[in-house]
């Protein structure tokens, strides 16, 4: 904003010495009308020479008739019709308008610049002397961060424990707890403690790096709506001129005063220009991924936006996306006097050696449990059947049906246990469903997503289950990467022009996150091949940004049309009524247009906020 202002600080200067110059004329005009008139055309001059020149200059460079040569007609025209004072006021709220707008786009693109001033430019190298740039640390280097100071590049923690700030890049409002193997982003604040971070990511693919990236990009994505605005401008205008002639000329050849006429169509020129119209709705949605990515969401351009606000169908990977990668224990089942948590403890000892996936779930039940384990003897694992030790109970005896004993109950998701060849119970291990999930699709429906599907390539009844849980409409399993896109496919010819977002996190989901109208990636866990694919990137692993995301989208594109048939109809109303009264004052022309723009301006700021 300080840049900005020294940049405009020539245009508030003639501001003011036209604004005093205006001011003096209104005092001067009581007992000299001379003087008044030179007074009034100096502050014309004083600030209309540069509307006038860039007129000029698109007309014959271009070929263009825009708002400024609506405002040089009506400001000269005004002149012609010794209306001075009217003329100097046009252009002086005219140009006032437009630092207005400039201070406004300046405050949308306020949290991009927020994010470039918080990223950091130079690391500590582990062991190094002072501090180097962060373009010089490569992949696998060690950097030093202390409490009080920002991770300058993303990485994982292999030393220390700190609570972190990571409001600015994540959205998220509370710290967060990190310790050795948890993932940190470039900009997060260390707010306690000191931390020993292996860099993942070079300087220039940082998360944060691909927000700031993005969002400057964002603009050259037209919407529908923009598209249709540009055209609709370039009409717009020569049409105001063409009435304005007409309106101007035609009373006079019925013996109407012809200078009467040509002041009412100078003052639909004033109130015709089509700041209003053309600024707010790219500003909306400027607005609005500039407040998403404040969030979390990541949104890429207005187009993505517009898209967004349209969705009425999701699709979800599961595995990585709705899931965490990691199984978890679902259901501890016990025959005869053990309780569960004895169980617990048995079968833990079997698994304390095992690498299997389901043995790590199992262990981390039981250390969540704060379950003491002895470690046993003899440890022996077959692989794809189970393992088995000597412990104080006896010989454990831990894996599937085969392992254990053939006549129990085939499951592919149980591990059974027996002491001494007696199975003395059983645990159920499955999807570890992410905490928010349900909460995550219960906000998609609020948000107008009328369908939810899951779609993977994991085993019909994982897949069931999961989609139960969520209460999805329907789920597809056991498909390979091209079924998947089939599958999207038959969503989409499911029903009457569909639209569909979809979420996935691999490089088996590309095919569908291109397909669908709004491809999503979860940024914590997605592959860099779908967060470059995508259209929406979820920053951290947070499946609510989502349903965010889309009603900051919503609010956005209502507020962009609520800011077009404002502007319009004002102007047709108010341009209607210079016409039609005898004595409509140009400059209540020039405040209504002025007025016009600065609502649609202030409504635009606030894209994606949503009424409080």
């Amino acid at each position: 904003m300080k840049e900005l202002f020294r940049e405009k600080l020539f245009v508030v200067i003639r501001i003011i010495i036209s604004a005093c110059l205006i001011t003096a004329g209104i005092i001067t005009n009581g007992f000299n009308e001379q003087v008044s008139m030179i007074l009034y055309l100096i502050a014309y001059g004083v600030i209309a020479y540069e509307i006038i020149y860039k007129a000029l200059k698109k007309l014959f460079t271009k070929g263009e008739v825009g708002e400024k040569m609506l405002m040089t007609i009506a400001s000269l025209g005004a002149i012609v019709t010794d209306a001075y004072f009217e003329a100097a006021f046009v252009v002086a709220l005219y140009l006032l308008g437009e630092l207005i707008e400039d201070f406004a786009s300046a405050h949308a693109k306020k949290s991009i610049k927020m994010l470039c001033d918080i990223k950091p430019s130079r690391a500590r190298l582990k062991g190094g002397d002072g501090e180097v740039l962060v373009e010089d640390v490569k992949v696998g280097d060690i950097i030093e961060v202390w409490a009080g100071e920002r991770i300058p590049l993303d990485g994982k923690v292999i030393d220390g424990i700190a609570d972190l700030d990571t409001s600015v890049v994540s959205g998220e409002s509370e710290p967060v707890n990190v310790r050795s193997g948890s993932e940190v982003y470039a900009g997060h604040l260390d707010l306690n403690g000191a931390l020993l971070i292996e860099v993942t990511k070079p300087s220039e693919q940082s998360m944060v790096q691909r927000i700031i990236n993005v969002s400057l990009e964002a603009g050259a994505k037209k919407t529908k709506t923009e598209v249709f605005i540009k055209k609709f401008a370039k009409i717009y205008t020569p049409c105001v001129i063409g009435i304005a002639i007409l309106v101007s000329l035609i009373p006079s050849l019925f013996g109407l005063n012809m200078i009467d006429w040509a002041y009412r169509a100078f003052s639909l020129l004033a109130i015709s220009c089509p700041c209003a119209i053309v600024i707010s709705v790219p500003l909306a949605y400027f607005c609005a991924i500039g407040y998403a990515s404040r969030k979390g969401a990541l949104i890429k351009g207005s187009k993505t936006v517009e898209a967004l606000a349209g969705l009425d169908t999701m699709a979800f990977d599961k595995t990585g996306t709705l899931t965490k990668r990691e199984p978890r224990v679902t259901k501890v089942e016990t025959f005869g006097s053990l309780t569960k948590m004895e169980l617990l403890e048995i079968v833990s000892i079997a698994e304390y050696k095992s690498t299997h996936p389901m043995a790590q779930a199992i262990l981390r039940e039981a250390e969540r449990f704060k379950i003491a384990i002895t470690p046993g003897k003899n440890y022996k694992e077959e692989i794809g059947l189970g393992v088995e030790c000597d412990s104080k109970f006896g010989k454990i005896k831990a894996g599937n049906y085969k392992f254990i004993n053939p006549a129990t109950p085939n499951s592919q998701a149980t591990v059974y246990v027996s002491i001494d060849d007696e199975c003395i119970g059983y645990i159920g291990v499955g999807d570890n469903i992410k905490e928010n999930g349900k909460k995550a699709f219960d906000k998609l429906r609020k948000a107008g997503i009328k369908k939810l599907y899951v779609l993977s390539g994991d085993k019909k009844s994982k897949v069931d289950a999961v989609a139960s849980t969520l209460y999805a409409d329907g789920a597809y399993s056991q498909l390979l990467p091209g079924q998947k896109l089939d599958a999207l496919e038959d969503i989409i010819e499911s029903g009457q022009n569909v639209k569909i977002g979809y979420c996935g996190d691999g490089i088996n989901d590309l095919p569908c996150i291109s397909r669908a109208d709004v491809g999503i990636a979860i940024g914590t866990v997605s592959t860099d091949a779908a967060v470059e694919r995508s259209d929406l990137v979820i920053i951290d692993d947070d499946l609510e940004k989502i349903p965010r995301a889309i009603e900051i989208s919503k609010n956005a594109k209502k507020r962009a049309i609520g800011n077009i048939i404002f502007a319009i109809s004002t102007k047709v109303i108010i341009g209607a009524l210079s016409i039609a009264l005898p004595f409509f004052p140009m400059t209540l022309a020039v405040f209504a247009d002025v007025g016009v723009m600065l609502i649609t301006i202030i409504n635009s700021l606030f894209a994606g906020r949503g009424r409080k």
